[in-house]
């Protein structure tokens, strides 16, 4: 298995222009504890796996803008698409971490809690993804970001709306807190769109592309059942975002001010994040183009042996050559 850790400055897509800080070893001074995220380089084990037994080839694009730069940690705010189709993407973060000798920063990753009810996986998730298992509220995330305890964090806001199917690939958020806590903390936001693991699910939509009528944008659901096939190909796009609200516009608010500036903030990186989806399918299909046009074409031995006599009997004229 191939993966690229590549970073694209050209065309459309974002160029990180904050500097990458030294963070004193990269990250050493984040200092994470019990429930409360683990060092990168813990992530490997799942890392390789996926990596190694769930993709061909994986490559993150504009991978710097998840470091942490300016002093202030970052948020990842990724696609979560149907299933487990974000799987690939976790793993490809830490590698992207370790790979660039930021494994000693505390990370974690925030998973729908319906997760936890399964015999042994919040232990997992709390051991090997870093999740803060302590830590249960908005307010208590923005102390740990603000506090440096957690370098790099970040959560699938889809949520359970994975299992359906929407007319837009990036569907409506049902977890709304990371972002409102990226802002209050002032921390760096950084969008991740995601392309190659949809032959993981079994999309059943309403026919003639009908979508659910006052709903938004509701085709159908999705199915997606073990066991999940080595998939050829998987792209991540990176790309940091800069909200148009900060905690000082926050401040003094009553709650539903707040929540009213927060959604529209919201419906913004939804917006994005489809458009970075349509980007990162550009991609692929370029990409695809150019895998099929650098194959050799193989001719079969009928075709072969008739160019050959053609080539005898009607040779071509030495005065064009």
């Amino acid at each position: 298995m191939k993966t690229n850790t590549r970073i694209n400055r050209t065309g459309s897509e974002n160029i990180m222009d904050h500097s990458i800080d030294d963070f004193s070893g990269k990250g050493r001074q984040f200092s994470g504890g019990e429930g409360k995220g683990v060092q990168m380089k813990k992530w490997k084990p799942f890392t390789d796996f996926v990596l190694n037994k769930l993709v061909k080839k994986a490559e993150i694009i504009n991978g710097e803008a998840l470091l942490p730069s300016n002093g202030r940690p970052v948020i990842a705010i990724a696609a979560h698409g149907p299933g487990v189709a974000w799987m690939p993407l976790a793993a490809l973060v830490g590698k992207y971490f370790i790979d660039n000798g930021y494994g000693d920063i505390v990370g974690g990753m925030y998973p729908h809690k319906i997760l936890f009810l399964i015999p042994g996986l919040k232990g997992f998730y709390k051991r090997v993804l870093g999740t803060p298992t302590d830590v249960n509220t908005v307010d208590a995330i923005v102390d740990l970001l603000k506090n440096n305890e957690i370098g790099v964090t970040g959560t699938a806001p889809e949520g359970a709306n994975c299992l359906l199917s929407f007319d837009e690939y990036v569907a409506p958020f049902r977890s709304k807190g990371m972002i409102a806590a990226a802002i209050k903390a002032d921390t760096n936001i950084c969008l991740m769109a995601h392309q190659g693991a949809e032959d993981w699910t079994k999309r059943i939509n309403l026919p003639f592309g009908w979508t659910v009528p006052l709903t938004t944008g509701l085709r159908g659901f999705n199915i997606t059942l073990p066991p999940y096939k080595k998939i050829a190909r998987y792209t991540v796009l990176c790309k940091r975002y800069q909200p148009s609200i900060t905690a000082a516009d926050l401040e003094n608010k009553s709650k539903r001010e707040a929540r009213l500036l927060l959604n529209l903030e919201i419906e913004k990186i939804r917006a994005e994040m489809n458009l970075m989806t349509d980007e990162v399918k550009e991609l692929m299909r370029k990409k695809t183009v150019q895998l099929r046009l650098a194959k050799p074409q193989r001719q079969r031995p009928r075709q072969s042996i008739m160019h050959q006599l053609h080539n005898q009997i009607f040779p071509e004229d030495a005065a064009y050559l």
